[in-house]
């Protein structure tokens, strides 16, 4: 693999459906997979080195240790500082949504979102774009399948998600996706997923990681 003196690699990401999941066997699936099997393919890994943790511990490992790798993960100015953005994964975009049967809820720019409740997962770049765009109203979860069941118990008014991700965990809650409508789509956030590296890992394993990656495509 690397010569003798490099460091291993540690590559984190969490279980979220669809992007990521695991099937009966502990195999990674999802829609991140065939881009992802090939970066792995190129850097002589496999889907076997992955470590699977929620998402605030592994994303405190990758921002604090080098040769700590993590996906499926937005770029923002934030995380830029501290990660070294390596590989396109998934192409995506994000929406506000709010119930279909809130028609008071009526936004066409982001400062009139900003008068609303908005569900948001802790530590996600959707919800680091909320703070920097200086939302003053953010609800906080671990994860989107909670914020979900918050927007249908009526607890906050919009939630922040792709289609593909809002249709899955409508999907595991039994619940149909009319019941949900866009308010406004976030055309200026960059919402493609990637997989990225600690900035502070040696400038040589960096390099080398690019360039097979570059490779790919």
């Amino acid at each position: 693999m690397w010569a003798d003196n490099w460091p291993a690699l540690t590559i984190y990401t969490e279980n979220d459906p669809p992007y990521v999941t695991l099937d009966e066997q502990g195999q990674l699936e999802g829609l991140t997979k065939p881009r992802l099997e090939r970066f792995l393919q190129a850097i002589n890994y496999s889907s076997k080195d992955i470590k699977v943790q929620p998402w605030v511990r592994a994303y405190k490992e990758a921002l604090s240790q080098p040769n700590v790798l993590i996906f499926p993960i937005a770029k923002t100015p934030e995380r830029e500082a501290s990660l070294t953005y390596l590989y396109r994964l998934y192409n995506a975009t994000v929406y506000f949504y709010r119930l279909t049967e809130r028609s008071d809820i009526r936004i066409n720019n982001l400062q009139a979102a900003k008068k609303y409740r908005v569900c948001a997962v802790r530590g996600d770049y959707r919800a680091e774009f909320l703070q920097q765009k200086q939302f003053a109203r953010i609800d906080l979860a671990a994860d989107s399948s909670l914020n979900i069941k918050k927007l249908l118990a009526g607890r906050c008014d919009l939630a922040i998600l792709t289609e593909i991700g809002m249709r899955s965990k409508l999907a595991q809650l039994n619940e149909k996706y009319e019941r949900v409508s866009i308010a406004l789509p976030l055309d200026e956030l960059d919402s493609n997923l990637y997989i990225a590296i600690n900035s502070s890992t040696h400038p040589d394993v960096i390099r080398q990681l690019k360039k097979r990656a570059a490779a790919i495509d």
